[in-house]
């Protein structure tokens, strides 16, 4: 097995020529990404910040191993694919937790992003998998972009599709060892999230990062596959257990969202209670 790998040898020194190779010529994906500092701020506020902080009531987060820095670059962040939610959270994690230490990038399909091309602002560039020719196009797109800037990362979300959380194995697409192997090496770090209501209106949002994993440009595709799959079957399984053994120790509350009916009502109930108090104990007329 490939050992942890956390600091930045974990690029391949022929990346130095995978870089000049990418940097003369790379495939446009249909739509590219277009990064738009003020256009970000404006998607991310008002579309994913605040949806987020309205729809849970807290997002929690642990990360094992050491939080990946552009020396260990490029990066690609690889998710369960569970909810309609998890491309806000990876926009969540870039700003809340990397704070923009890695210019971003992540795939959406084609059909989406022609509807909403605004997220190209934030890095967001089209994917199909209905055309092979199309599909490849991307990922040497997302390739080209990783090899020639180490503080750049891709998010993506490899079972392609919706899956329910507790499926498996977990069928992984090719698409995230083709992309480490083009970009000449790249370090892998693994995103579980779950979502679990937990006796209050609003559900709650869990997430456990890491550790990383060296992809060398050596290594076969199908190896890098292999090892990708069962780390991120290791993050959702030790998610699962976290959760359903109450084992919290490490995670830190990450957002706090707006309060729910439940908190309105017992707000509202203790404004309430003290004025019957003093109403009863007041002496009859």
């Amino acid at each position: 097995m490939l050992p942890q790998a956390q600091d930045a040898n974990c690029v391949s020194p022929k990346i130095v020529d995978v870089k000049m190779r990418h940097m003369a010529d790379y495939p446009l994906p249909a739509i590219p990404a277009n990064h738009n500092r003020l256009g970000e701020e404006l998607v991310a506020r008002l579309l994913i910040e605040w949806p987020l902080r309205q729809q849970f009531s807290r997002v929690w987060l642990k990360i094992e191993g050491p939080l990946p820095t552009p020396a260990d670059g490029p990066l690609i962040c690889y998710m369960n694919h569970s909810s309609w939610w998890d491309g806000y959270v990876a926009l969540l994690l870039h700003r809340a937790v990397f704070r923009r230490s890695f210019e971003a990038y992540l795939m959406m399909s084609e059909a989406q992003l022609r509807r909403f091309r605004f997220f190209t602002w934030l890095g967001v560039f089209s994917v199909s998998r209905a055309d092979k020719q199309t599909a490849a196009r991307s990922l040497a797109y997302a390739a080209g972009k990783l090899a020639e800037r180490r503080d750049r990362y891709l998010w993506m979300f490899p079972e392609g599709k919706l899956t329910p959380i507790e499926r498996r194995p977990l069928q992984l697409y090719p698409g995230v060892a083709r992309i480490a192997h083009q970009a000449g090496g790249a370090l892998l770090w693994p995103v579980a999230l779950r979502y679990e209501f937990r006796g209050e209106e609003k559900p709650e949002l869990f997430i456990r990062c890491g550790p990383g994993r060296a992809a060398a440009a050596a290594t076969p595709e199908h190896e890098i596959l292999d090892r990708a799959t069962a780390d991120l079957t290791t993050a959702v399984d030790c998610l699962r257990d976290d959760y359903t053994e109450q084992r919290f120790a490490g995670y830190r509350l990450l957002q706090r969202g707006a309060p729910g009916i439940n908190h309105i009502g017992d707000a509202l109930f203790a404004a309430i209670r003290p004025r019957r108090t003093d109403r009863s104990a007041r002496p009859p007329r």
